[in-house]
C-alpha cells in the first residue's frame, strides 16, 4: 500500500513517470488489496491495451480483497472504472462506508471525491492517518489529480450518403512519454476515391500558454446541387498547415494562428467566371489566412454520462494578397448535456456565416452528412448562413452500448433563395462506448430528411 500511497502523491503533483513505477512496484510486490488499486490506477495510463492488460487481473484481485482495504480497493474501482465498464459512484459511497470506521482518513478520501461533500473533506483533514490518496487530496484543496488521459488507438469505419463507406485508423497520444505532449496521427479514406491523412499537435501547458500546430493533406470526390437537387460530382485536392499559440485559464480556452493551404479544384468552385483557362484561375488555389477562436468549457464524461456546457466562437479567413480569393468566416456553438429521463438530453446549435459576399463556393458552410444535418447527402447545401440544430436523447442500454434517438434540422439562406428556408430532419442510432478515450466511441445512425435519407457511421459522438 506504501508503493501506491507513493504513486498517488507523484500523480497529484504531476510527475506521472515516478507515478507509474510506484504503482508497478505495487503490482509486483502488494497484495491484492495494493494490486487492484494499482492497476485500477494504470488502467488510464496503458491506453487501448490497459482494460485487456489489467481488466481480468483487476478482476482476479478484488475476488481475494478482504477488510476495510478491500472495501476501499472496490471503492476505488467505481471512482476509476468508466461507467460503461461498471464504475457506479453510488456504489463508491457504499463501499467506503464500510471502511470508515476502521480506516477514516482513506475512507474520507473516497467519500469525498464520491460526493463533493464538504463534510467529507473536513473529516479529511481531523483524520489522522491518511493515505497517499488523502495526504494528495488536501495538498491540492481537494482537486482531482490531472488526468490528461492516455494513448488511444483507434480502428473503426466511417460512411455517409455522398461521401461513400470506409474506415480509418486514428492514433492520439494526449501524454507523450509522460511529457504533456499531445500527438494525433490518422488516415482514412473511402469507396468514393476519398482519402485524407495527417499529424497535429500540441506542447506541454506552460504557465496557460501552449503551442498547437496540425499538417493534412487529401482527396475529397464531393458533390455540387442546383436548385432542383440535381447533383455533379468533382474532385478536390487539399493541402494545409496551420501553426499558433493557446492559452488557458481554467474553463476558458483562447487559440490563434496561421494557415497555409493550398486546393485544386474546378475553376468555377472559385470563380464562375475561370473558364476555358483565363489567366489568374490555374490550380491549385492559394488560401493563405489565419484563424482564432475562444471556448468556455464546462462539460465532463461522455456519451450517456456527460454533463456541462461548452460554448465557442471561432473566426477564420485568408489575407489578401496571399489568396488567390476572398474569404472571411465565422462560427459560434453552443452545447449543453443534462441528466434526463434515465439517461442525457444532449443539445447543440451551431451558426457559421460566410462574411464576405465574394466567398467562392469552396469556402462557404456545408450541411449535410454525418456531423451537420444527417439525414441530407454530404455537402447537400453549401450556403453563405446555416442555422443548425441537434438534439439527442442518449440511453446506455446494457454494458457498453448506448441508444439515441435524435433531431438534426437545418436552416439556411443561400445563394438560391429556392432551397432557403427550414429543412427537417432526425433519426436514430446506437453508439458502442469504449475506454480510455472519449474518441474511442463508434457510432451508427439512420436518419431521414425533407430531401432523403442515409445511414451513417463514424468516430466518436456527433458532439
Amino acid at each position: 500500500m506504501d508503493a501506491v500511497s507513493a504513486g498517488d502523491i507523484a500523480r497529484w503533483h504531476g510527475d506521472r513517470v515516478t507515478a507509474r513505477d510506484h504503482y508497478r512496484q505495487a503490482v509486483a510486490l502488494g497484495g491484492p488489496e495494493a494490486q487492484a488499486m494499482a492497476r485500477l490506477r494504470l488502467l488510464g495510463l496503458s491506453g487501448n491495451l490497459g482494460s485487456l492488460v489489467h481488466g481480468p487481473r483487476i478482476d482476479d484481485a478484488l475476488a481475494q480483497v478482504e477488510g476495510a482495504w478491500g472495501w476501499l480497493a472496490v471503492a476505488d474501482f467505481h471512482l476509476l472504472a468508466p461507467a460503461p465498464i461498471g464504475g457506479d459512484l453510488a456504489e463508491a459511497v457504499a463501499a467506503a462506508e464500510h471502511a470508515v470506521q476502521v480506516l477514516p482518513g482513506p475512507a474520507a478520501a473516497r467519500m469525498w471525491l464520491a460526493t463533493g461533500d464538504a463534510q467529507w473533506f473536513q473529516a479529511l483533514g481531523q483524520a489522522e492517518a491518511l493515505d497517499g490518496l488523502g495526504q494528495a487530496l488536501l495538498a491540492h484543496g481537494g482537486e482531482p489529480a490531472p488526468d490528461p488521459g492516455t494513448w488511444t488507438l483507434g480502428l473503426g469505419v466511417a460512411a455517409a450518403p455522398g461521401a461513400g463507406f470506409g474506415g480509418g485508423l486514428v492514433f492520439l497520444h494526449p501524454d507523450l512519454a509522460a511529457r504533456g505532449w499531445r500527438v494525433s496521427l490518422h488516415a482514412a479514406g473511402t469507396t468514393r476515391g476519398t482519402f485524407d491523412v495527417g499529424v497535429a499537435g500540441r506542447t506541454p501547458v506552460w504557465s496557460g500558454w501552449y503551442g498547437h500546430g496540425a499538417v493534412t493533406a487529401g482527396r475529397t470526390q464531393a458533390d455540387l446541387y442546383d436548385a432542383d437537387g440535381v447533383r455533379s460530382s468533382f474532385v478536390q485536392w487539399h493541402t494545409s498547415a496551420r501553426l499558433g499559440p493557446g492559452l488557458r485559464w481554467r474553463d476558458l480556452s483562447l487559440w490563434a494562428g496561421g494557415i497555409v493551404r493550398w486546393d485544386q479544384v474546378p475553376d468555377t468552385l472559385v470563380d464562375p467566371g475561370c473558364l476555358g483557362g483565363v489567366v489568374g484561375c490555374e490550380a491549385p488555389y492559394a488560401g493563405h489566412g489565419g484563424f482564432g477562436g475562444v471556448a468556455w468549457d464546462t462539460s465532463d464524461g461522455w456519451g450517456a454520462t456527460r454533463e456541462g456546457v461548452r460554448l465557442s466562437l471561432s473566426l477564420d479567413g485568408v489575407v489578401p494578397g496571399l489568396a488567390d480569393y476572398d474569404h472571411l468566416g465565422w462560427r459560434a456553438e453552443a452545447r449543453g448535456y443534462v441528466a434526463l429521463l434515465q439517461g442525457v438530453l444532449a443539445g447543440r446549435v451551431m451558426w457559421r456565416q460566410e462574411l464576405v459576399p465574394t466567398a467562392p463556393l469552396l469556402r462557404l458552410p456545408t450541411a449535410g452528412g454525418a456531423d451537420v444535418h444527417r439525414g441530407a447527402w454530404a455537402g447537400r447545401y453549401r450556403v453563405s448562413h446555416l442555422l443548425a440544430v441537434d438534439v439527442e436523447q442518449r440511453w446506455m442500454v446494457r454494458g457498453p452500448w448506448e441508444a439515441v434517438l435524435f433531431l438534426s434540422p437545418a436552416w439556411i439562406a443561400p445563394a438560391d433563395e429556392g432551397l432557403a428556408g427550414l429543412h427537417p430532419a432526425g433519426g436514430v442510432g446506437v453508439r458502442l462506448l469504449l475506454p480510455p478515450e472519449e474518441l474511442n466511441v463508434f457510432r451508427f445512425d439512420v436518419a431521414v430528411s425533407d430531401s432523403g435519407w442515409g445511414v451513417y457511421a463514424g468516430w466518436g459522438e456527433t458532439f
